[in-house]
């Protein structure tokens, strides 16, 4: 992913979290190292003429600190070299290690200068987010719990056994305390630290935001491709929400009359137009209905109701024909403004619905996957469209049963379907009175 919107820092942290994890580790104790050695040499300089350097307490933490974090900066480098995807016991110790082990030095840190009276607390809190985000969750949950678990015994000791509050504090005189030294030793590395974790953290949310943004365009792409309801099934239960299953669907199947004579006669451009205003109708108003497009092929439409989300089967089969109802009205319109255009194009769309028992679910193998309603019911939705008288709408019992006291229709007669042993009992929506229910 490329950084969309926060510019060139973004971009580096993103290429920076994309190398490999020890990798990763070995840059952050390496910036880290850095900036410690930095901050204490300008504390040390800054406090070496009032003598306070020579005192053991800070001048020991503060080399053993920087120490640690040097050498497991190197040990980090030199390991990334050779097995910078961590696969060997000695990177996962050694990343386990750098974690935990600055954990207690930010810890130290904290109770030198004051557990809860110093700014130095959030070293350990903000180092717990980056192991999280630059290693793992297990390991900042590790640092976590060492951190928690190192404050409880630093405060218990300070009650119980006397411990000083502030240890590194202690060794200050009262004159040296208020002076300028003692000010800036304290405030040169609190104010390096707060500006890198500022930073880092500001870029993280850039990160963060950019990929939301990104994952929001790649799922309106994706449903232009794949049926809206399929995509929000799958991002939020996984492909489990479209497994192979016999669910009962209402069906809907369309087709334009004569619609190899109407194309024939015209242009390309023409053409492609008028394609492409008829199947943005058709989509847009089974979408408002929420029906799960299967096909748009040639001039055939197939839409389902009832998969990969579902209400009731009444419901279903109300949706459907309304939605179909809706659809001739726009057929209707759509002849009008090619004929406002001069386009040489009339559409007459026959239209069947029918309520079964269907397998649905992915169809196809490998990398090449399709969610689809198949069977017998398919089967008959196709037939009873081909039966269906130009500019109509056809239900069969099954359908009409569910819609009869919402949709007005009429008892078409019985019809011989191709594939079906008994004859099947059709009805048509009238569809002046259901404009007028509207």
């Amino acid at each position: 992913m490329t950084a969309t919107r926060h510019g060139r820092l973004t971009g580096l942290a993103t290429a920076y979290l994309d190398r490999p994890v020890v990798d990763r580790a070995a840059v952050l104790m390496a910036v880290f190292a850095a900036g410690h050695v930095l901050t204490t040499s300008l504390s040390a300089a800054v406090l070496l003429p009032s003598g306070y350097t020579e005192r053991v307490t800070w001048s020991a933490m503060m080399i053993a600190i920087c120490s640690f974090i040097v050498l497991m900066a190197a040990v980090l480098l030199v390991l990334a070299r050779r097995d910078p995807d961590g696969l060997t016991r000695a990177s996962r110790a050694a990343m386990t290690t750098a974690a935990t082990g600055y954990t207690v030095c930010a810890v130290a840190m904290a109770y030198g200068f004051g557990v809860w009276a110093t700014p130095f607390l959030a070293i350990p809190l903000v180092w717990i987010i980056l192991v999280a985000i630059v290693l793992d969750r297990r390991r900042a949950l590790v640092c976590a719990v060492t951190t928690a678990g190192l404050v409880v015994l630093l405060q218990t000791g300070q009650h119980l056994a006397g411990w000083s509050l502030a240890p590194a504090l202690a060794p200050l005189s009262d004159t040296l305390l208020g002076s300028w030294q003692a000010s800036l030793g304290s405030a040169i590395p609190l104010v390096a630290f707060t500006f890198v974790t500022s930073v880092l953290s500001f870029t993280v949310l850039a990160i963060l935001e950019d990929q939301r943004e990104s994952l929001i365009r790649t799922h309106e792409l994706i449903r232009t491709y794949v049926p809206a309801q399929v995509a929000d099934a799958v991002l939020a239960s996984g492909p489990r929400a479209t497994a192979l299953e016999r669910r009962k669907l209402t069906i809907f199947f369309s087709d334009v009359v004569t619609f190899t004579e109407t194309t024939d006669r015209m242009e390309p451009e023409e053409l492609a137009h008028v394609l492409d205003d008829y199947f943005s109708e058709m989509t847009r108003i089974a979408e408002k209905y929420d029906g799960t497009i299967d096909e748009l092929i040639g001039d055939a439409v197939l839409i389902f109701f009832g998969a990969p989300t579902a209400t009731d089967d009444r419901d279903h089969a109300v949706r459907a024909t309304r939605m179909a109802v809706e659809m001739q009205r726009a057929v209707a319109r759509l002849n009008a403004s090619w004929e406002a255009a001069g386009i040489d194009a009339v559409f007459e769309v026959r239209m069947g619905i029918n309520t079964g028992i269907v397998t649905v679910g992915n169809v196809g193998t490998g990398g090449r996957r399709k969610y689809a309603a198949l069977g017998r019911g398919v089967n008959l939705a196709a037939r009873i469209q081909t039966h269906c008288p130009s500019g109509g709408i056809l239900l069969s019992r099954s359908t009409w049963l569910l819609t009869r006291d919402v949709v007005p229709c009429q008892l078409e007669g019985e019809v011989e379907l191709k594939g079906v042993g008994r004859p099947t009992e059709l009805y048509a929506v009238d569809l002046s009175a259901a404009a007028a229910d509207e």
